[in-house]
């Protein structure tokens, strides 16, 4: 599996430059030591005033599905062609669902990043925390969950940098911007401290749940980055997540059905109805219209990764006033499927993601904090019922 890969990849980053500092601990409190002696440097780490910082790029990441990109943090690889629309190769720098996951023995947590984009890191409807921000949670083992710590907020175009007091031991996470990426980041930890990938799921879960959808996907307009729907899931259900919601552009051209297929997921979800159109519409656009697309997009993800489960979503709807012709055209395209046999196909009516209160958006589209945590439940039980994780009543359940 490509991400889990990577997982072991950096893990082993990490806990070899943890040794190789064995010995720089005892000398790194006042200053780099690496300045006066070079053969006391470790790639990615270097020791400052007391803090040992460690460049993101060798600890342990989740979200980032490829190798070959263009910058580290990109969500696609250098390879996406023009036949894949510009807003898709634009964000693909956004880091939306990629966080790190580790352990530390640090009293002290340190964290620097540089965003991706400095001319663009708010919006008129989503803050910099949740555009440009990171947030940090701790692993609480009486309650057996993921709690939210603080936001590291941000308001230079330069960076930003959180401290945060820490007990010993507790497993750490950290999300990554939802609208932007991150030229830089970094952890800074005790000079004395190691830092450790965390174990294997408790859910048994390694491959990653790869959704791809729309700018909801994406995380608009979520206040945090933890509080994208795709997140929260990650958190609730203990799985891994790849995130590739694209503002406005996911269309499902069948290249995309390529990139995808590339991931070796443990369920693909596919939420990109908002963005497209049906050909005999008015507002019919070559390119984006569901009809022509949709189809063949989905017979080549399975036909390049048989067997997978797939999450098929009508489009996010808070008013909700009955099904849209792209959600007929959706039902119809799932009937066909499982006439023809399919498996492992899980279908998700829009009725089931908002509340019926109106009060889950910031503008009618784009979900706020409670219309995410809203979301999270409707995809989070289609996603558990796709890989087969127990629900409520302790059963376990697989996609149809």
């Amino acid at each position: 599996m490509k991400a889990k890969i990577t997982n072991k990849k950096h893990a082993t980053s990490v806990m070899l430059a943890a040794m190789a500092l064995a010995s720089l601990s005892a000398f790194g409190a006042d200053g780099n030591i690496a300045e006066y002696d070079p053969n006391m440097s470790v790639d990615g780490i270097s020791v400052t005033n007391g803090i040992k910082w460690i460049d993101g790029k060798i600890l342990p990441i989740e979200g980032r599905a490829f190798d070959d990109v263009d910058h580290y943090y990109d969500r696609l690889p250098s390879g996406v062609s023009t036949n894949v629309n510009k807003g898709v190769r634009d964000m693909k720098h956004h880091t939306s669902g990629m966080q790190f996951r580790f352990s530390t023995d640090s009293k002290r947590l340190f964290f620097k990043w540089v965003p991706y984009n400095a001319g663009w890191m708010s919006m008129d409807h989503m803050p910099k925390s949740g555009m440009s921000g990171i947030d940090v949670y701790r692993f609480d083992a009486a309650r057996g969950r993921w709690l939210y710590v603080k936001t590291g907020r941000i308001e230079k175009p330069s960076g930003a940098q959180l401290e945060l007091p820490w007990s010993p031991g507790t497993p750490c996470l950290v999300n990554l911007p939802l609208y932007n990426g991150v030229k830089e980041f970094a952890l800074g930890v005790e000079t004395n401290a190691a830092v450790h990938a965390l174990p294997p799921r408790r859910s048994g879960v390694e491959k990653p749940v790869v959704f791809y959808g729309t700018s909801i996907t994406h995380g608009g307009c979520a206040s945090r980055p933890g509080m994208s729907f795709v997140n929260i899931i990650g958190r609730e259900l203990d799985v891994p997540v790849v995130n590739l919601g694209f503002s406005g552009s996911g269309v499902m051209e069948y290249e995309m059905s390529e990139h995808l297929a590339r991931i070796d997921a443990s369920c693909y979800v596919l939420d990109c109805l908002h963005n497209m159109r049906m050909s005999n519409d008015a507002s019919a656009c070559a390119g984006r219209n569901m009809d022509e697309n949709y189809e063949p997009f989905i017979r080549n993800l399975r036909a390049r990764r048989p067997g997978v489960p797939i999450v098929m979503a009508e489009q996010c709807d808070v008013y909700c006033g009955g099904p849209c012709a792209k959600d007929v055209y959706l039902r119809s395209v799932y009937e066909k499927l499982v006439s023809e046999g399919w498996k492992n196909l899980v279908y998700l009516p829009k009725d089931k993601m908002y509340a019926n209160d109106l009060e889950g958006t910031v503008d009618g589209v784009h979900p706020n904090d409670y219309g995410m945590t809203s979301l999270a439940r409707a995809y989070g039980a289609a996603v558990a019922e796709a890989v087969g994780l127990k629900t409520g009543n302790g059963e376990r359940r697989g996609g149809k």
